[in-house]
């Protein structure tokens, strides 16, 4: 979700984890990815940060934004994204126990003319000193965030994680999960999970899909099990993708102890989010109710 050149390749492969290793990466599938079959919150964990969008209005202080449309001093987001990001209440509130990120018109008087901008949103992040400070600066833990994702072409939304410190992809990056409206939007309960690092990112990352039967008309949990040896991804239980840590593994395959935070976010356009008509930007909507970490006592 981060980089100008993550246009990440889709597999064909069916079943709860279809994984895709392409070429000049680090292994095959039979190397770092495992096969973990289910995915539930060990029973000895204790949870350690929640948000579960009570208050109205802004969000709390765990919270922080990424605004505007440049990146690392580049000229827009990356993979040709149409948005620009605020911290309007337009784009992101708190209402009725929801978090929702919301795509609007864009306003010329928020976001710039000559750039191709469409449309303004949100993407919010926990790169806070009171999140890093709950999780006693460990990324390890048990992640469940529930969510209802829409279903729209034009729309690419995601929840993700990446490194705290260090150049992407060398930081790593975790998506627990994207919906890309160029790709799903004729076949919609699809979702991925996707990992990056120094030595497969981009077109060249890990990662897997499903089919959610239920993907764009209700709430799902959204998982993820992170270990010192492992990662995996999943909904509702079922695990959609999982990369275990390789033997030897130098950082630039294992990127995966340092703290990390958490983004949600809706881009608009660009490569994986597809061609956008501008009538549908109202559905374009990601709503979250809670989100919630757990950690081994």
């Amino acid at each position: 979700m981060f980089t100008p050149s993550k246009g990440l390749k889709l597999a064909g492969a069916a079943g709860a984890i279809a994984v895709l290793v392409a070429c000049g990466g680090g292994g095959d599938a039979a190397g770092p990815i495992s096969s973990a079959q289910t995915l539930s919150l060990p029973a000895s964990y204790v949870l350690k940060w929640s948000d579960e969008f009570s208050q109205s209005g802004p969000l709390g202080p765990a919270w922080d934004y990424d605004l505007g449309a440049t990146l690392l001093g580049g000229t827009v987001w990356g993979n040709s994204e149409k948005q620009f990001y605020t911290n309007d209440a337009a784009n992101v509130f708190s209402r009725d126990g929801l978090l929702t990120i919301q795509a609007v018109t864009r306003d010329p008087s928020i976001a710039p003319t000559g750039l191709g901008l469409l449309a303004t949103s949100a993407r919010i992040k926990t790169d806070t000193t009171a999140y890093y400070s709950a999780l006693n600066g460990t990324p390890y833990g048990f992640y469940e965030i529930r969510a209802k994702v829409p279903c729209v072409r034009g729309a690419w939304p995601a929840i993700w994680m990446m490194g705290k410190t260090g150049n992407w992809p060398d930081r790593g990056e975790v998506d627990i999960m994207e919906w890309f409206g160029a790709y799903f939007a004729d076949q919609p309960n699809q979702v991925q999970s996707a990992v990056h690092t120094k030595n497969n990112s981009g077109s060249t990352a890990l990662y897997g899909k499903q089919n959610v039967s239920s993907m764009c008309s209700d709430f799902q949990r959204f998982q993820l099990h992170w270990t010192a040896n492992e990662i995996v991804m999943g909904v509702n239980g079922t695990p959609t993708f999982s990369y275990k840590k390789p033997l030897n593994a130098s950082v630039a395959d294992w990127p995966f102890d340092q703290p990390a935070f958490l983004l949600l976010n809706v881009a608009v356009g660009g490569n994986l989010g597809g061609t956008v008509n501008v009538n549908d930007l109202p559905s374009m909507k990601l709503q979250v109710d809670y989100v919630k970490v757990w950690q081994a006592p």
